[in-house]
């Protein structure tokens, strides 16, 4: 992955051959998602379909067309998303007993000013960071899940590509620069919502925009980290083509 990589992820909302169709129903879905889950899920089926794009070096964004596809793609990529982060939500909830199962409990674990407050014991504080780790952790995994669901298509086959995505050092640098961009998208994101009368659909346009940059950054960043299992298999197999030929021979 290299600038042109960062640059091409950018340039994508505004290529000439993007339909205007499919922004005006990804804003409007990201709108949805506020209020059912399903267009989260629709959303995230988008975001599959968005690296596979970066992973071809599309020139235009894809449609928003074979919504069972797309819909079937988002609940797998969701599941493996909340899977990757019930660690950390079980540390965090073990830490914080009366705040309940929530993701937001997570916080608490980058806001030290807190603890005191809260009146944790040592152990506790110790479990809640724990649970910043762990949700750390989940996170690029779920980076490398969404590529690894991308190039498989199924959630078993996921789940090894994952593991060898995640130890390829080239995926940490993808990454890393997923993760810069998410989180220039969460403050842009929170400064258009503050926005009067307007706030909400603006949110919701840079949400949905940089969806796309981060998506395709993520397909185009891995095109170059191969998963660890693919290259044990072209070996096994080159092993196999030679052992044969030395009989031949």
């Amino acid at each position: 992955m290299d600038v042109s990589d960062l640059e091409a992820a950018f340039a994508l909302p505004l290529a000439e051959d993007t339909s205007v169709d499919t922004a005006v129903i990804g804003v409007l879905s990201t709108l949805a998602s506020l209020a059912t889950p399903l267009a989260s899920i629709l959303l995230a089926g988008y975001a599959v379909r968005l690296v596979r794009a970066g992973d071809r070096e599309a020139a235009a964004l894809p449609s928003f067309d074979d919504l069972a596809g797309m819909v079937a793609d988002g609940a797998r990529l969701s599941a493996a998303l909340v899977a990757l982060q019930l660690p950390a939500v079980g540390l965090a909830t073990a830490a914080l007993p009366g705040s309940g199962p929530s993701l937001a409990t997570l916080s608490y674990a980058t806001n030290p000013s807190m603890l005191g407050l809260l009146g944790l014991t040592p152990l506790d504080t110790a479990t809640l960071a724990a649970a910043g780790l762990a949700s750390l952790a989940g996170s690029y995994l779920s980076l490398a899940a969404t590529v690894a669901l991308a190039r498989e298509g199924s959630l078993a086959a996921a789940i090894p590509a994952t593991r060898d995505l995640a130890f390829d050092r080239s995926f940490v640098r993808v990454a890393s620069a997923v993760a810069l961009v998410v989180f220039a998208a969460n403050l842009f994101v929170a400064l258009c919502a503050a926005v009067p009368v307007a706030g909400t659909p603006l949110a919701a346009t840079a949400s949905f925009l940089f969806l796309i940059v981060s998506a395709t950054l993520l397909g185009r960043g891995a095109r170059d980290a191969p998963s660890l299992g693919a290259d044990a298999t072209r070996e096994s197999h080159a092993d196999g083509v030679n052992a044969e030929s030395v009989p031949s021979a």
